[in-house]
């Protein structure tokens, strides 16, 4: 575990000397904390309602309501927050190094593959849901402070924080996944990051269909979901393990 270690500590100074890197990895959270605010403040007076019929919300007032419909929106936008990060970083880790010749002598040591791909998948991954954790809070702060009392518990439910808690790793295990086996295939980061927004479409649909009523997201529905996750995440895992070869990265780009 030492060299694991050792790799992550290494991919954690490339970050924060990436100023790029590290402004792309901040922004989204931050807009994330942001935005939602500044549309509780304008459009979350209650002067009208939304036409949108969220179980969740049932017994609110019209005041009360029109907060709610805004505050679930954006509290479900943090669900794709742990898939966004970390793709950020994982492209930069293979592709990004790779094109800046860096990522050749790390191939080149006698360190074994599921060594190098741990400390780079932990140097997606943790940021990922540190930042999502962590905005996701002020989130539920500045909904406390800024809507009614009553809107807050039926925003942050306990289906939502199950599922924002618990299923944030996973997603960005997903993440970090996918993205591992797209930058191991293509020589261009923006090239990976295109097709790896297609892993988000499910998570979109899963919004969508709380946001129209379809369905409530209780706990029930959060545990389901994580199970469903957790033999993806573990699959796609293993996929990266093996489709990812030191090998063919370093013959495949010249």
């Amino acid at each position: 575990m030492h060299k694991v270690f050792v790799i992550l500590r290494k991919e954690f100074i490339e970050i924060v000397q990436q100023r790029i890197l590290l402004f792309s990895i901040l922004l989204p959270p931050l807009l994330f904390a942001v935005i939602p605010l500044i549309f509780l403040l304008r459009n979350g007076n209650g002067s009208r309602a939304s036409a949108l019929s969220i179980p969740s919300l049932g017994g609110l007032t019209l005041h009360e309501y029109t907060q709610g419909v805004l505050g679930t929106a954006f509290s479900n936008l943090y669900i794709l927050l742990p898939m966004i990060v970390p793709s950020i970083i994982a492209a930069y880790s293979i592709i990004g190094e790779k094109n800046n010749r860096t990522l050749e002598p790390v191939l080149a040591t006698p360190v074994r593959r599921w060594q190098l791909l741990t400390g780079k998948i932990l140097s997606a991954l943790l940021p990922a849901i540190i930042v999502t954790w962590i905005s996701g809070g002020l989130f539920i702060a500045e909904l406390a402070i800024v809507a009614d009392a009553n809107v807050v518990s039926h925003v942050a439910t306990a289906g939502w924080l199950t599922l924002f808690i618990a299923g944030t790793p996973l997603l960005g295990l997903i993440a970090v996944a996918i993205m591992t086996v797209i930058s191991s295939r293509v020589n261009d980061t923006r090239t990976a990051q295109q097709l790896s927004i297609w892993a988000v479409v499910p998570i979109i649909g899963l919004i969508l269909g709380e946001l129209s009523g379809q369905f409530e997201l209780t706990v029930q529905v959060a545990v389901i979901v994580i199970i469903i996750l957790i033999p993806i995440a573990l699959l796609l895992t293993w996929s990266a393990t093996q489709l990812f070869q030191r090998e063919t990265i370093l013959t495949r780009w010249n």
